[in-house]
């Protein structure tokens, strides 16, 4: 029974990635009169570091589905852009962390109001009753996501 569920759970869940996919996916890409010309990764990588800061480099990389090398470069472009920093870990000498520098909250901040600008666009097509329902779906998805984080 768990088996069969689990089966129909992830053809649903990649169902939803594909749809997700065609009518989000570019807002990450569309910014209006963006101050710096940064790509996908480089603006989901300022979302995620300013909701998770001192992220540590590996941490961001599961979260963007990027190799090392990668995301080294990907992290020295933003640096070099002064939009993040990296600093020691006080409690780890080893570890390196990851934070927004002021420009980079600045820029986040901007981001994000182009995001929701973006998605309402398309949300709006939807009834409010439409709406509602999507957003307590989210929820549920959200919370039942953070769950597997808690098991891991």
């Amino acid at each position: 029974m768990k088996e069969e569920k689990i089966k129909e759970t992830v053809k649903l869940q990649f169902e939803i990635m594909n749809l997700f996919q065609k009518h989000f996916a570019e807002i990450f890409h569309k910014s209006g009169d963006s101050p710096y010309s940064l790509n996908k990764n480089q603006n989901r990588a300022i979302l995620i570091i300013g909701a998770i800061d001192n992220i540590m480099p590996t941490t961001l990389g599961k979260c963007l589905d990027l190799q090392k090398g990668s995301l080294t470069s990907m992290i020295d472009a933003l640096e070099r852009e002064g939009l993040v920093y990296r600093k020691g870990d006080p409690d780890d000498r080893r570890k390196t962390l990851i934070s927004l520098t002021e420009k980079g909250k600045a820029y986040r901040e901007w981001f994000m109001k182009e995001l929701e600008h973006n998605a309402y666009k398309i949300l709006k097509k939807l009834d409010e009753e439409d709406i509602l329902a999507y957003k307590e779906s989210l929820q549920i998805v959200f919370a039942t996501l953070r769950k597997l984080d808690d098991t891991a």
